[in-house]
């Protein structure tokens, strides 16, 4: 697709859990050796870095992966995401990110491999209205004409060199959560649907420009169960007014192989979830590489996948509380 002495392309989406990483005041030190003490000194950010311990785990896995692409939920602003980049993956990558719309400063944003023989066009919909008010701004005249994406959809047009025509368009998000501290809207429904259908509504306005065989990635962080399996109410659209297919049903995995997170309730039980996803066009289903497209599993010491967290103190042992999710595709 891009590269002329390989036949496929690796994509990773994954949400890095509040992935910032201030450095204005670090002197090179090693990293490797640096204590977390030390390195909570190597910024000014009033925003605390993530744990150097955890950053570093990050920067392993994405190694171990070797994206060509790489989709990133929560990271905070263009300075983490060059900094992770700069010093934990040897500037291996090209940066693309634009500040979204997050009350908390978690951004998406795009890494995307030097030596790719690419022409990227990166466009922002953090300013386009979603069409939605909650119930109680509609009976209010002062309520205003609509809310926007809690994040963004961050669209990523990738060129080969001389074409006009982008091989692979991405559309990255991350929709709003389940939290409602204002007591507005439970477990945020009503503003993630209408997020939703502001991404399928982009997706289809892209698939009308580029036409009917463009090869589109709708991907990121969805906050519910947007599969097909068990899907929540506000992902119907989802199926009702788009062809995008998720990449999992697409390689036929098993539904215990698809968790992305792993939660704990309050009775202290395990719920394993899906809420990441990367949805694809008609065009690339076949282009799909079964076998390397899956989640990727934490590893414990000796290389094995790590047990299921039982706990919130398990859980946060790991780099992150997401899974990677990984998709390979035929060039």
């Amino acid at each position: 697709m891009f590269s002329e002495s390989k036949n496929t392309l690796r994509l990773v989406q994954y949400n890095v859990e509040n992935l910032f990483l201030a450095m204005d005041l670090y002197k090179d030190q090693d990293l490797n050796t640096m204590s977390e003490s030390e390195w909570r000194k190597v910024g000014t950010s009033t925003t605390p870095n993530k744990s150097l311990r955890k950053t570093l785990a990050l920067a392993e896995i994405v190694k171990d992966l070797d994206p060509d692409i790489l989709m990133l939920n929560e990271v905070g602003g263009i300075e983490a995401i060059e900094n992770f980049n700069k010093y934990f993956l040897n500037s291996q990558y090209k940066v693309y990110l634009k500040e979204g719309n997050s009350r908390r400063g978690i951004d998406v944003g795009y890494l995307v491999r030097s030596d790719l023989k690419v022409k990227v066009v990166h466009i922002t919909h953090k300013d386009r209205p979603i069409d939605f008010l909650y119930p109680h701004e509609n009976q209010t005249p002062a309520g205003g004409k609509s809310h926007y994406f809690s994040r963004d959809v961050s669209e990523l047009r990738l060129f080969k060199p001389g074409d006009t025509s982008p091989r692979l368009t991405l559309l990255l998000t991350h929709l709003k959560s389940k939290l409602d501290s204002d007591k507005v809207d439970f477990e945020g429904k009503l503003r993630r649907a209408a997020e939703l259908k502001c991404l399928v509504n982009i997706y289809n306005e892209v698939k009308a420009e580029l036409g009917a065989h463009a090869p589109i990635i709708a991907a990121g962080d969805f906050n519910g169960i947007a599969s097909p399996h068990g899907t929540e109410p506000e992902f119907k659209i989802l199926y009702d007014e788009s062809d995008l297919v998720d990449s999992f049903e697409l390689a036929k995995k098993p539904q215990n192989e698809r968790y992305t997170q792993v939660q704990i309730t309050h009775s202290g039980k395990q719920e394993l979830l899906q809420i990441d996803y990367m949805f694809l066009s008609p065009a690339l289903h076949d282009k799909i590489v079964p076998t390397e497209t899956y989640v990727y599993r934490y590893k414990d010491p000796s290389g094995k996948n790590a047990p299921i967290p039982k706990n919130m103190e398990e859980r946060a042992l790991y780099s992150s509380d997401h899974y990677p999710v990984v998709l390979t595709l035929k060039t």
